[in-house]
């Protein structure tokens, strides 16, 4: 097998893996997610149940497998992020009552490495481990903020929602104070106030966030979350 179709192989067992991770349960759906030939997706899957990376649960389908569990447990085991902030989130949220994200950058996503709820009744939809766009939520916008406005205009043109010259003025705004905001950008109601996380050579490497429902944020509590974040920014990164 030459380099090149091994290259090849390899990228349609991972689109079978995702296609999988993102709940196609039977083989017609992998097929038609992924646009590859049945024979093809049967023979992949026949190999990964064999390294238990999936595995066929009766009633329900296909789902990830152990070893897949292992391989992600290993994955936050290898980042000292989540361990080194985690009871500085566990702090903030607390003190705000409200809950808290970690997040960082992953291509042109958001990854959610971490999250704390808050005390208060209310239960947002995000997970551990969940990839949202970084132009559409508060969180990705802080990882926006060093890159140079071309950028800003490619990742905003993806959200097909957002205003391109509002959103892009936002930006030079939160750019200029380092910090950002959900103002129901990407689910009705949600608010959120987010600020970088810098290591020592001023680089983002991730972002950390408050997020509540609209009565709970109104304008000037955002402001003041602001100071919040950036103080526990910035003992997250000097704990680094």
């Amino acid at each position: 097998m030459s380099s090149n179709q091994g290259n090849q192989a390899l990228y349609k067992a991972f689109a079978v893996i995702d296609s999988i991770a993102n709940g196609h349960r039977q083989l017609k759906a992998i097929c038609e997610d992924t646009e590859l030939p049945k024979s093809t997706v049967h023979r992949i899957l026949q190999g990964l149940i064999n390294e238990r990376y999936i595995r066929e649960v009766k009633g329900i389908g296909l789902v990830l497998g152990t070893k897949m569990i292992q391989l992600g447990n290993r994955a936050q085991t290898d980042m000292p992020l989540k361990e080194i902030a985690h009871p500085f989130l566990c702090e903030l949220a607390e003190e705000t009552k409200e809950t808290v994200h970690l997040g960082i950058k992953d291509e042109d996503h958001i990854f959610y490495l971490d999250k704390v709820s808050g005390s208060r009744p209310i239960e947002l939809r995000s997970r551990i481990g969940d990839r949202l766009s970084l132009a559409g939520t508060g969180i990705g916008k802080s990882l926006m903020l060093d890159m140079p406005k071309m950028e800003w205009q490619r990742l905003i043109k993806k959200e097909k929602h957002l205003d391109l010259n509002e959103m892009l003025g936002r930006m030079q705004e939160y750019s200029k104070g380092d910090y950002s905001y959900d103002l129901e950008d990407n689910e009705e109601l949600v608010r959120c106030v987010a600020v970088p996380i810098r290591n020592k050579y001023n680089n983002i490497i991730a972002a950390i966030s408050v997020t509540s429902i609209a009565p709970f944020m109104p304008d000037e509590r955002m402001l003041e979350l602001q100071e919040t974040l950036k103080k526990y920014s910035q003992m997250i990164s000097e704990s680094l």
